[in-house]
């Protein structure tokens, strides 16, 4: 929700603070970097110290960050404030999935995939809310209301978490070394290269649907809200899938068709219909990226590390947040042509995700 409310907010921010395009781009480098660092810790004080604690200061952060961020006229504390904004991200995801997987110990495809979904249905809430209220107020109002949402959210979530008892308080005995094996290392590498693929395509597949494909500004934004369902419906479908047919089995027959998809969506298809049908398939298969490698994690770790796995593989998906994009902008400079830059963006690092997976060996992997 608070990186969409960014997005749509951008044009307001970059005028109240006077920002160039570079340092308006850094925002949202702050909150991933901040995101990214954070998360390699936070799932292991998930399994020390519990999910609910966590989870709560992962909210609170995310609250006071994205709240001051709206208040302050500093440029100096609204970046300062998107960096507790940060941390708030860097807390919460591994939390939420070792929560799913405590409570559906035997369907963390499932599980796993709600949290994707979820996210999924708060950027789509907050791109609208914001817009809303930008349209009606200014990009402040919009900033403080999510920030007082995030508080609401975390305050249900105190409520709802004290009286699930099957969610760990805490886990004494679980080793940091013992979640440190080379199925989980290579688990982290693939979901960087298949989250540069998630990080990319949302950042880039706008620029070309209008520059190359020729849409205008309301259908770029439709074939974008396609792709955005598309993402929540492959994430859920495929989670679920994955717990009857192995998560490894699933994530490489996804994983190459989508690297096709990709293509024909990039390279071949012209129309506003074909264009949005496209982007349905792309969006379904590529979406095993970051549910279903997180569960790949948690299963290749120890019962009481699962947090920890989380933790490290969101790091991964973060850190492709702040690189993938900026790759994709140096190969679009450097060949002037959006369409193939693109396609080695998206299917190429997909092949490769999809290879990487299928030499993954553990439990319930085929």
């Amino acid at each position: 929700m608070m990186v969409a409310t960014l997005g749509i907010a951008l044009p307001e921010i970059r005028q109240s603070f006077s920002l160039s395009e570079v340092e308006a781009a850094s925002l949202f480098s702050v909150l991933m970097i901040v995101a990214a660092i954070t998360s390699s810790v936070a799932g292991r004080f998930a399994d020390r110290y519990g999910r609910k604690t966590i989870l709560i200061s992962g909210l609170t952060l995310l609250a006071v960050g994205f709240g001051l961020a709206g208040v302050t006229s500093s440029r100096l504390l609204f970046f300062l404030s998107l960096g507790i904004t940060g941390l708030g991200y860097g807390f919460t995801p591994p939390a939420l999935y070792a929560v799913m997987s405590d409570l559906l110990p035997n369907k963390r495809g499932l599980g796993a995939s709600l949290v994707s979904v979820a996210y999924g249905i708060g950027g789509a809430i907050g791109a609208v809310l914001a817009s809303r209220i930008i349209a009606v107020s200014d990009w402040r109002t919009a900033f403080v209301t999510v920030g007082v949402i995030a508080a609401v959210i975390m305050l249900l979530q105190l409520y709802w978490i004290r009286n699930i008892r099957s969610i760990k308080s805490a886990v004494r005995g679980g080793s940091f070394r013992a979640s440190l094996s080379l199925p989980l290392l290579i688990l982290a590498l693939a979901e960087f290269i298949g989250g540069s693929v998630f990080w990319s395509s949302a950042a880039w597949s706008p620029t070309l649907l209008r520059s190359d494909k020729a849409l205008t500004l309301e259908e770029t934004g439709w074939v974008m809200g396609v792709l955005s369902l598309a993402n929540m419906l492959g994430s859920f479908c495929l989670g679920a899938l994955s717990d009857k047919l192995g998560r490894r089995r699933v994530i490489v027959l996804s994983s190459f068709p989508a690297a096709v998809a990709a293509f024909v969506v990039f390279y071949w298809l012209q129309s506003l219909l074909g264009l949005a049908l496209g982007m349905l398939v792309f969006g379904v298969l590529k979406a095993s990226v970051p549910a279903l490698v997180v569960a790949l994690a948690q299963e290749a770790s120890p019962s009481a590390n699962a947090g920890t796995a989380s933790g490290i593989i969101m790091a991964l998906h973060y850190t492709a947040g702040v690189i993938a994009p900026l790759i994709a902008a140096k190969l679009i400079s450097a060949t002037g042509d959006i369409v193939w830059a693109m396609i080695l963006c998206t299917s190429v690092p997909l092949l490769l995700y999809g290879t990487l997976i299928a030499t993954v060996r553990g439990r319930s992997n085929s």
